[in-house]
């Protein structure tokens, strides 16, 4: 099984495309690409909780209980989470508009 790397930026702290010292030269420069790509990513995470809150709720899952379901759900989670964020629920889109006018 591959596990698709590029959505570990998503769930990991501090994780992200750029190393520290592109952060540090290009700290005041944020592109409206950046804050879309971060919107997005919050929003992917967003429903990752989500989706994780209301499992714990209902005490079952798609997959069998143990060490393997309790992974194999974690991982259906953060694509389902990533899919979703993809498609759009509005979150980020409230985000970007909330930081352009902060930024105005």
């Amino acid at each position: 099984m591959m596990i698709d790397t590029s959505i570990l930026p998503v769930y990991t702290p501090g994780a992200g495309t750029h190393d520290a010292t592109t952060r540090q030269s290009d700290k005041n420069e944020v592109t409206a690409a950046d804050v879309e790509r971060v919107a997005k990513e919050f929003e992917a995470l967003f429903i990752y909780e989500l989706l994780k809150g209301m499992r714990s709720i209902s005490g079952k899952g798609l997959f069998q209980g143990g060490l393997s379901g309790d992974v194999f759900q974690t991982l259906f989670d953060m694509e389902l989470s990533k899919s979703l964020a993809e498609r759009g629920t509005g979150i980020s889109d409230m985000l970007v508009k909330t930081l352009q006018e902060s930024e105005d």
